[in-house]
């Protein structure tokens, strides 16, 4: 089967659209979420558990997604998990590897 050369180029431009799309949104109690490093937390906050943030980092097997959406799709699930938790801070306790983070989710004052 022989493809034309517009269907190859349309073809790639719908796949490169595709992967560059974030697909989640950051809602309101995650907007009150913020990331700190363990550098930076302050002591007095409190522990409340582990946030653990998945996505697809590919869409079509054999592909990947860029590193920085899917990075950025993490964090947002990761803020809005951490909101239904009631904490307004997470620090990374993992680093993104294959779609995949773990956070620390803390109430702070």
């Amino acid at each position: 089967m022989k493809f034309s050369l517009t269907t190859t180029i349309l073809c790639s431009l719908i796949l490169v659209s595709i992967t560059s799309c974030t697909w989640v949104e950051l809602n309101t109690a995650g907007s009150n979420v913020v990331i700190k490093t363990n550098d930076n937390l302050n002591q007095a906050c409190q522990r409340l558990g582990t946030v653990n943030a998945k996505t697809s980092a590919s869409l079509v097997p054999g592909t990947s997604r860029d590193n920085k959406k899917v990075k950025e799709e993490i964090t947002i699930l990761a803020r809005n998990e951490a909101a239904r938790l009631d904490a307004n801070t997470i620090v990374a306790q993992t680093q993104a590897k294959d779609g995949e983070q773990s956070f620390i989710a803390y109430r702070c004052p």
